[in-house]
């Protein structure tokens, strides 16, 4: 027998039902006029009197009528919706033209889930779709429905594509350009994803950075130097480098038409088949050169004494040194580009304690050991400074003072390979524009939860990585935004979610109007007013009350309001000639300096007290002083 709901309240058993003597069932006859012997019997529930009766799933399917009079709707709409995320991303969908190109590329159904899910990796931080119900089940969402947990692993698995992804990245690579991204430098950086999946193509053994032994896979970002705008991303296997992933990159690009300005790479893209590549591309770089490279050896060989504390080599007020000259970057290759050594003055001071005092730290733990008895044992990342001797059962402890001398002199030194010759300033300036890039990084690690990949399948990790770039666009755009008004992000999302819809006793939903002043701020900057959300409310009503509704959401229109700028708002300026500007002090003729008028045969009274004036002292007091 299906279900028995014995947690609501009993009720009257329907007309024409019976009850089983010998198990209590209530049944209906299904067969209409067929003969009762031959006729199918359905449960519809349990009795508990000859009249009253528990139901089941049965009852709620034959009798939806009857279930609805004694127990209302089956689900109740919640009582407080949170708009305030919904409105701005909204904004922002219609603002980058994010929402239009999902549209055109998923369709209105996916491209709602995937607006979802970005909204929910935002408010969550977590890319764990069990949490997905639960999360936003109290938030307006693009969806007509809140989606289960299962709807969107089945979504991830196969409802969407690899095409489709390419043709939004597709369409996103060429909104970019409409915004004059071709002008700017661009940061594109790898990583690698701890992944459990074990069997599929995408996961492959690689350098893992949790430098655990397990599936990895890799993916690739470029983002706009400027203001750390997402521009693409690519998904590879675990296994393959970096640099023949940055060919797939550097294709995609190309391919759009975008002709960057240049290219800023991490030391991880070192390497001769990149700087090839960048070459044929004809792509200016900035190139962070890695510590063992040619080319930086040569250059501190060279002039490490040269710069070190020189203040004619000083390129910024931080304590940076920098020389450039034009030197072959590898050993093996011919390939020549302007190296520009730094010296970090301040960081390579700190990195220098830092290194001495592990070794004069591991070095007294070490003696102690060996006071109490015991065989130490030197730390592994020591070794090369440390070292221990033995004669007979006297164990002594020796240093390498060579070996460590000369790696505190080198801390602080880096070296960065430029196509031109921007001087060391100026690299210096375009290498910091990638902080753009890890920014974004930190986002989709520690903001997004895209840490590890959780999926089992090819599909679901291209499908998730694409959710996760479409997040990042908004996570982006939230922060930029407000990064410009001076908010810190993560305490502006919290205030955004705060703005509520209530459930009046009539059903429908109503906006509350609380908005903060900061929030007001944030929401103006993308054209969202308070007023919107009275439209949002009526679009949730909407939904609720008819079956026959767009699934397209659209920003209400009006004439985009600009944020007030802080302070007293400055005079406004016509024509009209301007009153000069009072001098201080009273003004001559005010009332208090108009000297009284005098009747006539007055005398004007002279200054002091006037004589006979009544602290005059009294002649008996005079006369008689004893008193």
């Amino acid at each position: 027998m299906a279900h028995i709901y014995w947690e609501l309240k009993e009720i009257p058993q329907p007309a024409g039902s019976c009850i089983n003597k010998s198990d209590g069932r209530v049944f209906v006859f299904i067969s209409g006029d067929t003969p009762v012997r031959k006729s199918k019997r359905k449960v519809i529930g349990h009795a508990t009197s000859e009249t009253m009766m528990h139901p089941n799933d049965t009852f709620k399917y034959l009798y939806p009528n009857l279930w609805n009079e004694h127990y209302g709707p089956d689900k109740l709409p919640e009582h407080i919706l949170h708009a305030g995320l919904y409105a701005l991303t909204l904004g922002i969908g219609y603002e980058t033209g994010l929402y239009q190109i999902l549209q055109n590329a998923y369709g209105p159904l996916y491209g709602n889930i995937l607006m979802d899910y970005a909204m929910f990796s935002i408010l969550e931080r977590s890319d764990v779709s069990l949490h997905f119900p639960d999360r936003m089940a109290q938030h307006v969402v693009f969806s007509k429905d809140c989606p289960s947990e299962g709807w969107l692993s089945d979504f991830f698995q196969g409802k969407i594509n690899e095409n489709d992804n390419a043709a939004f990245r597709s369409q996103w690579l060429d909104e970019c350009k409409l915004r004059g991204i071709t002008k700017a430098w661009i940061s594109i950086d790898g990583s690698n994803n701890n992944c459990d999946s074990v069997s599929w193509e995408l996961a492959e053994k690689g350098h893992a950075k949790s430098r655990e032994n397990t599936n990895i896979v890799s993916y690739m970002y470029a983002v706009n130097a400027e203001d750390g705008r997402p521009i693409t991303y690519t998904v590879s296997h675990g296994g393959k480098v970096d640099s023949k992933a940055f060919q797939k990159m550097a294709t995609l690009l190309s391919s759009h038409g975008i002709q960057m300005e240049g290219v800023i790479l991490d030391r991880g893209f070192c390497t001769h088949d990149v700087f090839e590549l960048l070459d044929r591309l004809g792509y200016p770089y900035v190139v962070m050169l890695q510590s063992d490279t040619f080319g930086h050896s040569q250059m501190v060989g060279e002039y490490s004494e040269t710069i070190r504390w020189r203040v004619p080599y000083a390129v910024s007020e931080e304590g940076l040194f920098g020389i450039s000259e034009k030197k072959q970057i590898f050993r093996q290759h011919q390939e020549e580009a302007f190296v520009n050594l730094f010296f970090d003055a301040s960081n390579g001071s700190q990195r220098a304690l830092s290194l001495i005092s592990k070794i004069l730290k591991a070095t007294k733990e070490i003696q102690a050991e060996i006071q109490r008895g015991r065989k130490p044992v030197v730390p592994r990342a020591l070794a090369k400074y440390i070292s221990l001797r033995q004669e007979g059962q006297t164990i002594s402890v020796e240093h390498d003072y060579g070996q460590w001398q000369k790696d505190v002199d080198l801390k602080g030194f880096c070296s960065i390979a430029s196509s031109e010759d921007f001087g060391p300033e100026e690299v210096d300036r375009i290498y910091h524009l990638r902080d753009a890039a890890e920014t974004q990084y930190s986002i989709l690690k520690t903001q997004l939860g895209y840490d590890v990949t959780r999926v089992h399948s090819t599909p679901s990790i291209q499908n998730k990585f694409c959710a996760c770039f479409i997040a990042a666009i908004i996570r982006g755009e939230i922060m930029n935004a407000c990064k410009t008004l001076g908010y810190a992000t993560n305490q502006m999302i919290r205030k955004l979610d705060r703005i509520e819809l209530i459930l009046l006793p009539n059903g429908t939903y109503a906006a509350i109007h609380d908005e903060s002043a900061r929030a007001k701020e944030l929401l103006g900057l993308y054209d969202v007013i308070p007023s919107d959300f009275d439209s949002i409310a009526t679009d949730v009503n909407n939904r609720l009350a008819s079956s026959m509704n767009s699934q397209v959401r659209v920003k209400p229109s009006h004439e985009k309001q600009e944020p007030r700028k802080k302070g007293r708002p400055a005079k406004a300026k016509d024509n009209a000639p301007t009153e000069p500007k009072r001098k201080p002090g009273r003004p001559k003729g005010s009332v208090k300096n108009v000297e009284p008028a005098h009747q006539e045969g007055t005398v004007q009274r002279k200054p002091g007290r006037p004589k006979g004036s009544k602290n005059k002292v009294k002649a008996d007091a005079l006369a008689s002083p004893d008193k």
